[in-house]
């Protein structure tokens, strides 16, 4: 199980159904079960296959990058579908895909290159894929 520090104030379920509301969206259960656990925060384990690492989920609610303001900033220039849920450091950021035919899959979005890369088929796997070591491969 993953585990983050720094995390913002708990969350209920019904912030989760008001986020989904408002973007008319339908997040993975795996997702909204870390959120209500932690609500955002810094990975013990931090690095991805590829060497990919993520610094930051963002939380719902609370903090300076949570959902609401991250949205705003990127949603004119975040591919269709895409929702963003941490970020790198370098400002690229780990996003979701909710389109019916890629729901689930996750992806890199490293904003000066033309295609996100893809990285695993659900948040699930994303999850029990970060490594504490740095391996590129």
């Amino acid at each position: 199980m993953i585990k983050l520090s720094l995390t913002e104030e708990k969350i209920l379920i019904e912030d989760l159904e008001n986020l989904e509301r408002a973007l008319n969206i339908s997040l993975p259960n795996s997702y909204k079960e870390l959120m209500i656990e932690f609500n955002g925060g810094i990975p013990e384990k931090e690095y991805f296959k590829g060497g990919y690492g993520i610094s930051t989920f963002y939380p719902i609610k609370n903090g300076e990058n949570n959902i609401e303001i991250v949205m705003e900033t990127i949603q004119d220039i975040l591919p269709k579908d895409f929702f963003p849920f941490g970020d790198d450091m370098g400002g690229n950021d780990f996003c979701i895909d909710l389109s019916e035919e890629n729901y689930g899959k996750v992806y890199l979005i490293i904003w000066e290159d033309d295609d996100p890369v893809f990285l695993t088929n659900s948040f699930e796997e994303f999850l029990e894929g970060l490594t504490e070591i740095k391996e590129d491969f």
